[in-house]
């Protein structure tokens, strides 16, 4: 029973690596004075990046020309903080490991 509930509690961002950056727009909620990096897909709604380790994370970094980004790990103490901030700022979903060059993802998923 106490698994179950573990389970359902659990965020689809938890053990993800996201990236934060600093916004400018003092309207947004933020995470360390920062937001989860997006990506605009093809249905025009955004999507949170994550990155299953810290290596791929830093590969797309490398890859893009995003200045100042920082990698944190969502974990289950600071998941909903995670969330509720990607959701607040327009987050429709959430694609993982996601390559630049190519523009391909490994999986995508809605944000619970």
């Amino acid at each position: 029973m106490q698994q179950q509930a573990d389970t359902a509690a659990r965020s689809v961002l938890n053990g993800l690596w996201l990236l934060l950056v600093n916004q400018d727009d003092d309207s947004s909620k933020r995470i360390e004075d920062q937001v989860p990096v997006m990506a605009k897909a093809g249905n025009d709604m955004n999507y949170v990046l994550g990155f299953k380790n810290a290596a791929n994370a830093r590969k797309f970094l490398q890859d893009s020309e995003i200045d100042n980004a920082v990698p944190r790990m969502v974990v289950t103490a600071n998941q909903n903080n995670f969330l509720d901030c990607a959701k607040a700022n327009g987050a429709a979903g959430l694609l993982v490991d996601y390559d630049a060059s190519s523009r391909e993802y490994a999986k995508a998923s809605e944000l619970y």
